[in-house]
């Protein structure tokens, strides 16, 4: 109804900052056909989800082609930089082959630059993001399979190399309303118990965690069998064994 006055519709494809919160990919996809029929731009926000699944991204992994992406410091290596990128005929319309100036202090700093670089030059070797999302799923079914074995309320929720403790069982969440205050006490009383025993996670129940290629075999067996104890022993502490139901 508002088509001519919507200049833009930016998503997270694969919300991650409050959770991971799955989509339906057909979803993604009217977007895209309703922003081209009335000229609006279609923006992904990709500053998690970018590099993490595949080279291209949500983009490249939903086969959907924004007008404009977004990344974050991933691109960089880890460096502090950002970036955008889209159509060829949106980006000419930037500095300094169209009126639209963009700068910053930082921008296209050579530390940063090479960082990034020397990072994008190792996820393009073959087998890269296979390898990567294999050590992932690896990792996830090991508490996955152990959560379902002793009846705990616990779903770890992936794809490509991130992943998120999801205490609703195996309950799906689509919004960040949806997910129950009880599951974020789950992750704060077992978080700390985790931190004591060397395994670090980001120390909010809304943060996904990630699996990185410097990850080995050993070391992901290693974590996910301290997680699936501390789990256990702190949900049965206090009487907490629940049948996973859909």
């Amino acid at each position: 109804r508002h088509g001519q006055q919507i200049a833009a519709v930016i998503i997270e494809p694969v919300p991650a900052n409050n959770g991971l919160l799955l989509q339906d990919v057909k979803f993604l996809k009217a977007l895209r056909e309703v922003t081209a029929l009335h000229g609006s731009l279609l923006i992904f926000d990709e500053v998690i989800s970018g590099f993490r699944l595949c080279f291209c991204g949500a983009a490249g992994w939903y086969n959907i082609q924004p007008d404009l992406i977004t990344y974050g410091k991933i691109i960089g290596g880890g460096m502090p930089v950002g970036a955008y990128g889209g159509r060829a005929e949106i980006m000419n319309k930037i500095a300094p082959e169209g009126p639209v100036y963009q700068a910053g202090t930082l921008s296209g700093n050579p530390v940063a630059m090479a960082a990034g670089y020397a990072q994008l030059q190792i996820c393009l070797e073959n087998g890269f993001y296979q390898a990567l999302n294999e050590k992932t799923l690896y990792f996830t079914s090991l508490i996955n399979d152990y959560a379902t074995q002793h009846d705990l309320p616990l779903r770890m929720v992936a794809m490509g190399s991130i992943f998120w403790f999801n205490f609703d069982g195996k309950k799906t969440i689509r919004s960040a309303g949806a997910i129950a205050p009880s599951s974020v006490n789950w992750f704060k009383e077992i978080y700390h118990q985790l931190l004591e025993r060397g395994i670090y996670l980001g120390p909010s129940g809304y943060e996904v965690g990630f699996v990185s290629a410097a990850h080995s075999t050993e070391q992901l067996t290693h974590a996910a069998t301290i997680i699936n104890q501390v789990v256990r022993s702190t949900m049965e502490a206090k009487g907490m064994r629940a049948a996973v139901t859909e």
